[in-house]
């Protein structure tokens, strides 16, 4: 029976007023994802565990069936991984933002971007550069990997890596920087270092990136023996990727460059391939992440129209049964504030009959059908375990 999973990476969201007080869930006209809910059985899943970060790391390992309190050492490690860095046992591994700062006074000031404005990667390479020249000396090398992203190797300080607790910069627009520079002296070293990267690049940069933030520090995990048969990762982002190569699972990444709906097509194209192919199959899609963190509402739920239309309907329309899946998303991430929630996720198991509930694929929907489950009951279902 084939098996697969579509992750809709942060669909789900609370009324947003922009929408006239429903999510972009509710706002969107989803034939197709609707269709699937009245043969499914709907419920929540706690993708995030008791203590445990709330972000996709944390749940997307929840979802492939990895327990993220044993294996979860960071974000930043798997982001390198996916990047084709290096990892190396022992070495600290932290995500590092180019940003965009307001203000005279880098205390003062307050985080504007957490992308800077979407910088271009041909821009922001140089900067890399420049910041390994002045700032990054060893044991430090900042890793440039695409856009906005870059890794922050330490060589031989793993052992610190709990120790560094940085506020994700999506999660704090608007903040004010000496809000989120507190902590003890090891913390206080490495808010020193984005001190200095802020006056070197406010000194030297013609673009709208002029700061650093911190992140996701890490070391290298042990993912344990990979499980049986042939498993992929349909994916785009470095961190899905990175989840993919630490795990040993075959990884599919497609070209985004042509437009969302061109992406979607092709994704339709490359999943349907890759459920004949392989035993299992993990169908990622960012898009509704990315806008949830841009603080666009309609443009999120004009996103969801478009998945249910060039995807959704499409993939179910051709893929042969019998399988087992289920639809999810990963984690809430709010539109109103770009921050994610850690709340049970709304999914529809599929290939399993249905449970005859009312209604439609959305977050109230979903919690009236009464079912929540663990991550980890959840693929054990789809497993039939």
């Amino acid at each position: 029976m084939k098996q697969f999973t579509i992750v809709l990476d942060g669909i789900a969201d609370r009324p947003q007023e922009k929408l006239g007080g429903r999510t972009p869930m509710e706002a969107a006209r989803t034939p197709g994802l609707d269709a699937l809910f009245a043969s499914s059985i709907p419920g929540t899943v706690r993708t995030i565990g008791p203590g445990l970060e709330v972000g996709s790391a944390v749940a997307n390992l929840s979802l492939l069936g990895y327990d993220p309190a044993k294996t979860y050492k960071g974000r930043a490690v798997i982001e390198a991984a996916g990047a084709g860095i290096p990892v190396k046992p022992g070495n600290l591994y932290i995500r590092c933002n180019l940003v965009s700062l307001a203000g005279d006074e880098y205390e003062t000031s307050t985080l504007e971007s957490y992308n800077a404005h979407d910088i271009e990667t041909s821009e922001a390479a140089p900067l890399v550069e420049l910041l390994n020249k002045e700032v990054f000396h060893p044991p430090f090398r900042l890793h440039h990997t695409d856009t906005f992203r870059t890794i922050l190797e330490v060589e031989g300080a793993g052992d610190i890596a709990e120790r560094l607790k940085f506020v994700p910069a999506h999660e704090m627009i608007g903040g004010m920087v000496r809000n989120y520079t507190k902590g003890d002296d090891v913390m206080q070293q490495y808010f020193a270092l984005m001190r200095k990267a802020y006056e070197v690049l406010k000194a030297d940069n013609n673009t709208r990136a002029n700061g650093v933030w911190f992140w996701g520090a890490s070391s290298a995990p042990d993912f344990g023996t990979p499980p049986p048969g042939r498993r992929v990762v349909l994916a785009e982002t470095s961190l899905m990727r990175g989840i993919a190569a630490l795990a040993g699972l075959d990884v599919i990444t497609l070209p985004e460059d042509s437009g969302f709906e061109a992406f979607l097509k092709e994704k339709t194209k490359a999943a349907l391939k890759a459920v004949e192919e392989y035993d299992y199959a993990y169908i990622h899609i960012q898009k509704l992440d990315d806008l949830s963190h841009e603080l666009k509402p309609a443009g999120k739920a004009a996103a969801i129209e478009q998945i249910d239309e060039h995807f959704i309907r499409p993939f179910f329309e051709q893929v042969k049964e019998p399988y087992s899946a289920f639809i999810v998303s990963d984690h809430y991430t709010f539109s109103d504030s770009g921050g994610h929630g850690g709340d049970p996720s709304p999914f529809m198991l599929l290939g399993h009959g249905s449970a005859g509930v009312p209604g439609r694929y959305t977050e109230q929907d979903c919690r009236n059908a009464g079912l929540v489950l663990t991550a980890g009951e959840l693929v054990a279902r789809q497993r039939g375990l």
